[in-house]
């Protein structure tokens, strides 16, 4: 998935780059925001069952499909609509009277689906990003005449652009 292009990353930011190098900056923010959050498209949780409830790594916005076998040579079984319940957006319920019912999951359940996103502080945290890239001069420290520039840690500065993103609804850990 591609956040913001070039083409809309230049309506906050002014800058001589071509699109091209500015794809890669693009780029290269979407990737920093996937190792926090995961991806922010589609999705898929392998996860092991045996009990009554699971949990998704992140919150559902909508479910693609849900398989389950009970061995790993075992031929997945989709599952309806009706043979699960979402509660709180990570929890799924296996339940009895679906299509497909059961008591437990089985060992072996995967779910595709797509995380529940906040598509504009998303956007907003790659602009400040591509922001501190192209601000940042590979010194911290620099001399011009009679002026001394010290520049912010970069690190630093993309963990706190990043921070925007954590939340207990997508379980995110800034490192």
């Amino acid at each position: 998935m591609t956040i913001l292009s070039a083409i809309e990353l230049k309506q906050h930011i002014e800058t001589d780059l071509s699109d091209t190098a500015l794809d890669r900056l693009a780029a290269a923010a979407e990737s920093l925001i996937e190792d926090v959050l995961g991806p922010v498209s589609a999705r898929t949780d392998d996860l092991i069952g045996r009990h009554q409830a699971i949990y998704t790594t992140a919150a559902v916005a909508s479910v693609t499909t849900v398989k389950e076998r009970d061995f790993i040579d075992d031929a997945a079984v989709t599952l309806s609509a009706d043979d699960y319940r979402i509660q709180n957006g990570f929890r799924f319920i296996r339940l009895q009277d679906g299509t497909n019912g059961r008591r437990e999951w089985a060992q072996h359940v995967e779910i595709i689906y797509a995380p529940e996103v906040d598509t504009g502080k998303i956007q907003a945290v790659q602009i400040n990003l591509v922001k501190l890239d192209l601000n940042y001069q590979g010194a911290r420290r620099e001399k011009h005449g009679d002026v001394d520039f010290t520049h912010e840690d970069l690190d630093k500065a993309q963990k706190s652009a990043l921070f925007p993103l954590s939340n207990s609804r997508n379980r995110m850990m800034i490192r």
